[in-house]
């Protein structure tokens, strides 16, 4: 065979598209998780809470463990989950749960679930805007699976409605996101691009529903490596952005779009210390910071604190505040405001999140029944 008939053929295999993965494949992984909660009542500790039922979705990821959200488990007080075609219940249990980025993963004591299951694996890159993507879950409307289709519309930072306060990086679709999708699978080319979790109600807005994106899932499953999920990491500071020429030549910047000015530094925080209010951050570990406050990362434009996100406790970022001057700071996961020397410049995190955005928090929805 000549080499060039040769060398057409291995381009041709090279090519080749992944074989998507079919509906049977993906419902040997999907499950239909059923809770008993009872929430308390923090007015009247004394009084137990009134019962309440829910439902939503998960899926296997390998390691016999079920990958949901927060919100779907949360004041659980029993868990069972059933499979497609499969009439029978297991109980299932919290093994690590993430109230802050509504994740949680389950586990099942009797190793007969598992059989015959198939784990779901994830992409390594954020979706291209515009790309269509797959949505599996347990919604309202009836008990058996449901798919729903649309496209990538939008990659940003929101407010995570389970907590109300916590922002990460979401990723918008237009494909339907109701009650009991919560936990689904949001597949694109046979992997999964994101977790279904919230979406607004349809008074406000029709087909807006959100996924939690990979990397805030794999930030997630590798932070609890070590059995503990140690939270995520904060800078506890505001920046302002620098969009007006004047104030830039005041601040002797040029006008290049690159920088943003810190408005406050909490004390006790990771950057206590490190900054100070009035320095401009221009880059964050290398990536060069834009003068409304975002990085280019992996291809696409994010917040800032992306950067910061991706850290774990015990991890360091560098910060380039002027020309010449470098900074770094530590990465702790403290919840709360910690009581230490100033002397020392604890770098222990003060703050529940980076920035708190505000949002119409009234008008979104966590995706369970």
């Amino acid at each position: 065979m000549p080499h060039y008939v040769r060398l057409f053929l291995i381009l041709l295999v090279l090519q080749l598209p992944a074989r998507a993965i079919s509906i049977v494949e993906v419902r040997k992984s999907l499950v239909h998780i059923s809770t008993t909660a009872q929430e308390p009542n923090y007015r009247v500790p004394w009084n137990a809470g009134a019962s309440q039922s829910g439902s939503g979705t998960g899926f296997i990821i390998g390691s016999n463990r079920i990958l949901t959200n927060a919100h779907v488990v949360a004041n659980a007080r029993f868990i069972s989950v059933e499979r497609e075609n499969d009439p029978k219940h297991y109980i299932a249990k919290v093994r690590h749960v993430a109230h802050d980025c509504d994740l949680a993963v389950l586990e099942i004591a009797d190793p007969r679930f598992f059989e015959g299951t198939v784990g779901l694996s994830f992409t390594n890159q954020i979706p291209q805007i515009e790309s269509s993507v797959s949505v599996y879950g347990y919604p309202i409307g009836g008990d058996r699976l449901s798919v729903t289709t649309g496209v990538v519309s939008r990659i940003a930072f929101h407010v995570y409605a389970h907590t109300g306060a916590d922002s990460h990086l979401t990723i918008q679709t237009s494909a339907p996101i109701n009650p009991g999708n919560s936990g689904g699978p949001v597949l694109q080319d046979g992997k999964v691009i994101g977790v279904a979790f919230q979406g607004f109600n349809g008074d406000v807005a029709q087909n807006v529903g959100y996924m939690i994106p990979v990397p805030v899932v794999q930030r997630f499953l590798k932070d609890i490596e070590d059995g503990h999920y140690d939270h995520y990491m904060d800078l506890c500071i505001s920046t302002f952005p620098l969009l007006n020429p004047a104030q830039r030549k005041a601040l002797g910047l040029e006008d290049d779009a690159r920088g943003v000015l810190v408005g406050k530094v909490v004390t006790g925080g990771a950057c206590d210390g490190a900054l100070k209010v009035g320095d401009v951050i221009l880059s964050i570990d290398g990536h060069p910071v834009q003068s409304d406050g975002y990085v280019e990362l992996d291809g696409e434009r994010v917040e800032m604190p992306e950067v910061v996100e991706r850290k774990f406790k015990g991890d360091t970022v560098a910060f380039h505040s002027g020309p010449g001057i470098f900074s770094s700071a530590g990465c702790s996961s403290s919840r709360f405001p910690a009581i230490s020397s100033r002397k020392t410049r604890s770098t222990t995190c003060a703050c529940g999140s980076f920035i708190i955005r505000s949002s119409p928090m009234s008008f979104i929805k966590s995706a369970r029944k």
